[in-house]
């Protein structure tokens, strides 16, 4: 039975105005880039040649090490976009054309579609009810000769399943792409995620934790993953001859770069995510507290050892 005093049921509203946007730009970023900018140094450090600047200017690279520092990871690449690290991520794994990738329904388009982009096929598996995550027993259904990887999303901030995931790449051969943009810093089974998935990709979109505008972030503990994002990245098939790369496969020339004054904020951006993320787990603490009173309304599931962002 629904409560007759709740406003959707013509009781008084709580509140006359909308809440307030997620902006969390301050003194910080305003006075990082003003400095950067009063430098007159290159907006972006980035060349489209084998040499020391192939892998961006020194505010990218300290962005890389600071991420990584945080996640724990080996290597962080950086992106213009979350929906360019996943086409980096899909092109790193060796997706050539009808090769399958066993992607979540339940997640952002661009999960999906980012596998297209090297003519691989999205296949669809389903979710668990309570995380609404990819459900590894699901997706073994639909493995067969043609798979080649597993593309999951910690949907809303929950870490996938990726013990079970992680279980099936090494039963099958398949790479494990986990699409983290809604959950930075989120924790599985005690571990932050960042490093179980052969490449993990965050986001710093402006309705994300935290933002430049946009940008996104790939993290790997493989070497030879990090050389190919960074070579998908930077107009790959400009550097092969000079580098003495033998695996062309997928090195064609994009520019997916990420510029040094978004580097710069991002770099003020990363000291405020511990405490965005506390405050909005208290936040959500408190709404679960109080709507799961309400009949109808189920609090959000957090699995096990895992921390939900």
């Amino acid at each position: 039975m629904l409560h007759k005093n709740l406003a959707i049921n013509g009781g008084k509203p709580v509140r006359k105005n909308l809440f307030p946007g997620h902006y969390i730009i301050g003194h910080e970023e305003k006075e990082a880039i003003s400095k950067f900018i009063d430098s007159k140094e290159d907006l972006s450090g980035f060349l489209g040649g084998w040499n020391d600047k192939f892998l961006g200017g020194k505010n990218v690279r300290k962005f890389e090490d600071n991420w990584s520092e945080f996640i724990n990871s080996k290597y962080t690449v950086s992106f213009n976009s979350n929906t360019s690290g996943l086409v980096a991520a899909v092109g790193a794994s060796g997706i050539s054309p009808g090769d399958e990738v066993i992607v979540t329904p339940y997640t952002m388009s661009a999960t999906a579609t980012a596998i297209l982009a090297y003519q691989g096929i999205p296949v669809f598996a389903d979710i668990d009810e309570k995380s609404f995550c990819l459900n590894p027993i699901e997706v073994e259904k639909k493995i067969n000769s043609r798979t080649k990887a597993i593309m999951t999303t910690g949907i809303f901030g929950h870490p996938s399943h990726m013990d079970g995931l992680i279980k099936l790449a090494n039963k099958y051969n398949l790479v494990v792409i986990e699409d983290a943009a809604q959950a930075p810093g989120a924790i599985y089974k005690n571990q932050i995620i960042g490093t179980k998935a052969h490449m993990t990709v965050f986001s710093l979109n402006v309705h994300k934790h935290i933002h430049t505008g946009e940008g996104g972030m790939v993290t790997t503990e493989h070497d030879e993953f990090a050389n190919k994002l960074r070579l998908i990245r930077n107009h790959g098939e400009a550097v092969l001859e000079m580098k003495k790369q033998d695996d062309i496969s997928n090195s064609f020339g994009f520019n997916l770069r990420f510029t040094e004054i978004q580097a710069v904020m991002a770099i003020e951006q990363l000291k405020k995510l511990p405490n965005l993320l506390y405050q909005r787990i208290e936040n959500a603490n408190y709404l679960s507290k109080h709507l799961s009173n309400i009949p109808g309304i189920e609090k959000a599931n957090v699995q096990k050892d895992c921390k939900h962002v």
